[in-house]
């Protein structure tokens, strides 16, 4: 049966341990460079941290796409607090099929559900990003102005 006939099963889901080559191999392709010792390390980390949370997308029992939540206390917005996207990557071949856009609204779903009232992302201001901003536009989410400082800690 091809394709084009059999049905797309998408499940929208939090990531397991079973799930690391997948999100591994997901990251790797977006250009993280990474291994699934230090992915396995990271997840055993935030796996049961009720501030962290990594959904994954799988279509038809192969995880396609991930999303990386961090949820953020805020001193200037009267104690509220806020989601950070951290991590957002669907599949290359996949991409512009809704799963960006459903791996999305399941992190809403979360957010709110943490009594979160904001969801934000970073994203850096490369001409080869020009996609993904357009992207998180076409979804709602507004463009602000700032910068992001680094500094690194030795």
């Amino acid at each position: 049966m091809n394709s084009s006939t059999q049905e797309q099963v998408l499940q929208i889901r939090k990531c397991g341990m079973n799930d690391l080559e997948r999100v591994t191999a997901l990251l790797r392709e977006f250009g993280y460079p990474t291994t699934l010792s230090v992915m396995k390390e990271r997840m055993e980390g935030m796996e049961h941290d009720p501030f962290h949370c990594t959904l994954v997308a799988e279509l038809n029992n192969e995880v396609v796409g991930m999303i990386g939540l961090r949820q953020v206390k805020s001193y200037y917005k009267h104690a509220d607090c806020i989601t950070e996207i951290t991590a957002l990557i669907v599949s290359e071949e996949l991409r512009g099929q809704g799963l960006g856009k459903r791996l999305v609204a399941a992190a809403e779903e979360w957010a709110r559900h943490q009594g979160c009232c904001q969801l934000f992302l970073r994203s850096g201001n490369r001409v080869e990003r020009a996609p993904a901003h357009a992207f998180y536009r076409h979804i709602g989410f507004e463009k602000t102005t700032g910068y992001r400082f680094n500094k690194a800690l030795l």
